[in-house]
């Protein structure tokens, strides 16, 4: 798995935050995307980036609640609604891309955190995965970006 360090631009995004565990994801997601979508469009706010899932406080088990994040990038907040627009900051982090199906994405998850760990940098205890291109979870063509955001 190839690695890089990239810098990731400062963002507003419409976004749906949750306590919840791994098994609880899917179901989560698939409820929360058209709800987040709908709202964007009903408050006038183009969307113009792939959704993103942030995981805090994840250590890969099954029973561990942790909080889920769910957003979008939008051109700007406008009006008001059941999510919350917020800013995040320009940031660095280190990033793989996973290809294929959602059932492999645990395995490249326990495959890039030891590598990015020996890159020697300070990580945060957060998860992101930037769905660059999504068919359904069974997809072999299914793009991921994992990031691991590093402190400043």
């Amino acid at each position: 798995m190839q690695i890089e360090c990239k810098s990731v631009p400062e963002a507003t995004v419409l976004e749906a935050v949750a306590t919840m565990t791994i098994p609880e994801i899917p179901a989560y997601a698939g409820k929360i995307i058209p709800m987040l979508l709908a709202e964007a469009e009903s408050r006038g706010m183009a969307v113009i980036g792939p959704c993103v899932f942030t995981y805090e406080g994840c250590d890969g088990s099954i029973e561990r609640e942790f909080t889920m994040r769910v957003a979008f990038p939008v051109d700007g907040c406008r009006g008001e609604g059941a999510f919350a627009c917020t800013q995040v900051p320009a940031h660095e982090c280190l990033s793989a891309s996973y290809r294929g199906p959602m059932s492999g994405l645990g395995t490249a998850w326990s495959a890039f955190s030891p590598l990015a760990l020996r890159k020697g940098k300070a990580l945060l205890p957060i998860g992101r995965e930037v769905y660059l291109h999504w068919i359904d979870p069974d997809s072999p063509e299914n793009q991921v970006e994992l990031q691991i955001p590093l402190s400043a």
